[in-house]
């Protein structure tokens, strides 16, 4: 139930993605800004409103949140194939990104309630692995009803109802924390909040986040720029990201004993450098989708690492609002990418140089935490319970 909940947040704008140059048509070809916005939006809204989640259920409980969070998800992402007005759009997907904000923190917090401490590395694995699975699928799924309409992909929002019954029947609210420890044991008293290393987790997933959603968001204007290309082409390509992420994602648990947290995003940082590298230089449609899958293995190593290195190092009284911030950095990466990249295009001449360039922040992202992975972050490796700590 939890992973299946989780691929609901990345039908909070994927889904839609390949209907963005259909949408921009029909609203006007200068409504493209607030088009995008359409696509981002429920990012901003998790990002203001998931510490919010993340308190609430802390003080009050998970379960009845999760399931009042899903009812409103399907109601107001139904909402969109009926609307014919793209201010009433933005507003029917801000609703959205508030009930996204309380199925991802819940759901991330539940794994921490439900699982110990040797499972969890396994399962946060799979729960990206199932969101990245999840893109791949609905961005299919989107592509090809945006083919025949650009209202299409809202329909995909009854998937939230369809959830509710099942939701409500198997999840069960866990007791209440009776320690104040975190992952390793260690008590929160006389130990210190680990405020650098989350701060530190939440702009890698911040950025990270902005890098990934450079896909959604920017592929399909620079296909369409470069290629003739259809709605089912567009939602291939960008399924490619996701798929790739899946099979990364799905062999965490596995890679997880064997490496540290910073060598894993050196991989990661280093993978997302070559793959956005060959979307910068690609002549072909068949090099982009080279590219943006070894983008995709990169990226599938960013989320289950960022989780599994904060559910050790928090408390576990704090949980859900630790993971609530989690993830409205990551969200705050989704809303502000094209927001971003759009100055940021203008200044360098076209989207490929800033691919381009989000290379070389790769490439820097990936000496820094090298360098971290010897100092300051040395003690955190390993960070599996089987090897010390």
């Amino acid at each position: 139930m939890l992973l299946l909940a989780s691929t609901m947040t990345v039908l909070a704008g994927a889904i839609i993605a390949p209907s963005l140059p259909g949408m921009n048509r029909h609203f006007g070809g200068d409504a493209e800004v607030a088009v995008q916005l359409v696509l981002t939006i429920p990012a901003l809204m998790i990002t203001l409103f998931s510490p919010a989640m993340g308190y609430l259920a802390d003080r009050f409980g998970r379960r009845n949140l999760l399931l009042v969070a899903l009812l409103v998800y399907g109601v107001a992402g139904l909402s969109g194939f009926l609307i014919d007005r793209v201010d009433v759009l933005i507003l029917s997907r801000a609703i959205l990104g508030i009930a996204v904000a309380g199925i991802i923190s819940i759901s991330t917090t539940l794994i921490g309630d439900y699982f110990n401490a040797t499972e969890r590395a396994r399962f946060l694995g799979l729960q990206g692995s199932f969101m990245a699975l999840g893109g791949v699928v609905f961005l299919n799924l989107g592509g090809a009803l945006a083919d025949w309409s650009w209202r299409g992909p809202f329909l995909v929002y009854i998937a939230g109802l369809l959830l509710l019954p099942y939701a409500r029947a198997v999840l069960y609210e866990p007791s209440a924390p009776t320690d104040t420890g975190n992952e390793s044991g260690a008590p929160l008293s006389p130990e210190p909040f680990p405020w650098g290393r989350v701060i530190l987790a939440y702009s890698l997933g911040l950025i990270s986040m902005a890098m990934f959603y450079m896909v959604p968001a920017q592929l399909p204007f620079l296909l369409t720029e470069r290629h003739e290309v259809s709605g089912t082409a567009i939602g291939l390509a960008l399924s490619t990201t996701p798929m790739a992420a899946a099979v990364v994602s799905f062999t965490y648990g596995r890679l997880k004993p064997w490496l540290s947290v910073s060598t894993l995003y050196v991989i990661g940082f280093v993978l997302v450098a070559i793959g956005f590298s060959i979307v910068g230089y690609a002549h072909s449609y068949a090099l982009t989708l080279v590219g943006v899958s070894l983008a995709g293995l990169g990226f599938g190593i960013f989320l289950p690492n960022t989780n599994v290195w904060l559910m050790r190092i928090t408390p576990t009284a704090y949980r859900g609002r630790v993971f609530g911030g989690s993830s409205s950095a990551i969200f705050l990466g989704q809303f502000l990418s094209p927001l971003v990249v759009a100055p940021v295009a203008v200044l360098l001449g076209s989207l490929r140089d800033v691919y381009l360039a989000a290379a070389v922040l790769c490439l820097s992202l990936a000496v820094v935490m090298a360098m971290l992975g010897v100092t300051w972050l040395r003690h955190d490796d390993p960070l599996t319970p089987a090897r010390g700590q």
